[in-house]
């Protein structure tokens, strides 16, 4: 009975599973990471993300930790229209953080898929007060099926 069940649970996950690694073949593929370092830094950053007009899906993933200070990240599509955003802030005053008896580490995540992203440059905007941390942003971008590279 146990084989009898695994074997339907691998029938089962090998069939869901398929779509998705056969579609992955359908087109083309590119990703591109980037991780930013901030020390004390109240300096506004833009980061800009180039997408062509043969882009099926754009995946947008950005992942922050602090350790004092507020930032705040915001994704604005090539119209100028905020596609999202996110907030984070230190509770710890620095003084406390450098001590050594108190510290905090402040993490934030989105994760924004756009179907038919518009053609141009989106825009991460880095809004930091006073940041130490980290902000790494992953773009992922899928071309339409029969384009070319």
């Amino acid at each position: 009975m146990s084989k009898s069940i695994k074997l339907v649970t691998a029938v089962v996950l090998f069939l869901m599973t398929t779509p998705l690694v056969f579609a992955q073949h359908d087109g083309c593929h590119s990703s591109l990471s980037r991780s930013i370092k901030l020390d004390k830094s109240s300096k506004k950053e833009e980061i800009k993300i180039e997408v062509a007009d043969n882009v099926k899906s754009l995946n947008i993933g950005l992942n922050s930790t602090i350790s004092e200070g507020s930032l705040t990240v915001e994704i604005f599509d090539p119209k100028g229209d905020k596609q999202g955003n996110f907030s984070v802030e230190s509770q710890l005053s620095s003084s406390s953080s450098n001590s050594g008896k108190n510290s905090e580490m402040v993490c934030g995540q989105l994760n924004k898929t756009i179907s038919d992203p518009i053609q141009g440059d989106w825009v991460v905007k880095l809004k930091p007060k006073k940041v130490t941390g980290k902000v790494q942003i992953h773009t992922h971008q899928m071309e339409k099926r029969g384009s070319k590279s």
